[in-house]
């Protein structure tokens, strides 16, 4: 069982480790996994709000160019304008979210995701004024988020393992090729 401890370091900053283990080069080893750095929400929500907001916009042109109409160019913020503030507004909703409750649980993981994308998608489904939209988008991108984070985002689930420990860990979960018998003459 772990319990949540607070220690200072040399810096005299606390630091939150949820295990803390003893080592022959000083009284306390602190894992880098265990450390939990806050998350500006203003910042983050923003970064990612931009982003999708971008991403919007060219989903916005893209509509525009698609569909015949008289607005020429001047449609992409006319016309399907709604679909830039749409992106933006589920983007930043995400990044609200998951900042939050990160920050309020104290840790960075697939849960944070999970809450973020289920709000993000409930979020997609009333603008489109629906319930069943609401609730499947819910599910959906909090089930794809979830997944991703747990499998380690881009890096894997050997992410935080030394080369040993993964060389072990390879070892447990493929299967090892049978033994071969001699050849007869």
């Amino acid at each position: 069982m772990s319990t949540t401890s607070t220690t200072q370091t040399q810096s005299s900053t606390p630091v939150v480790a949820s295990t803390l283990e003893t080592s022959a080069t000083g009284p306390f080893t602190i894992n880098e996994k265990d450390i939990y750095f806050k998350k500006d929400v203003f910042t983050h929500t923003l970064n990612y709000a931009t982003g999708f907001g971008a991403f919007g916009l060219l989903m916005s042109a893209v509509q525009n160019a698609l569909t015949r109409h008289e607005y020429g160019a001047t449609g992409v913020i006319t016309r399907t304008g709604k679909t830039i503030t749409g992106y933006a507004l589920i983007g930043g909703i995400f990044a609200g979210t998951e900042s939050i409750i990160a920050n309020v649980r104290q840790t960075d993981d697939w849960v944070n995701g999970a809450v973020a994308g289920c709000t993000a998608g409930l979020t997609a489904g009333v603008r489109a004024r629906s319930y069943p939209i609401a609730f499947g988008a819910c599910f959906g991108i909090a089930t794809i988020l979830s997944v991703y984070e747990w499998a380690g985002q881009w890096q894997g689930l050997t992410s935080g393992m030394t080369d040993e420990e993964r060389r072990e860990w390879k070892k447990k979960i493929y299967k090892h090729p049978a033994p071969t018998l001699p050849e007869r003459e």
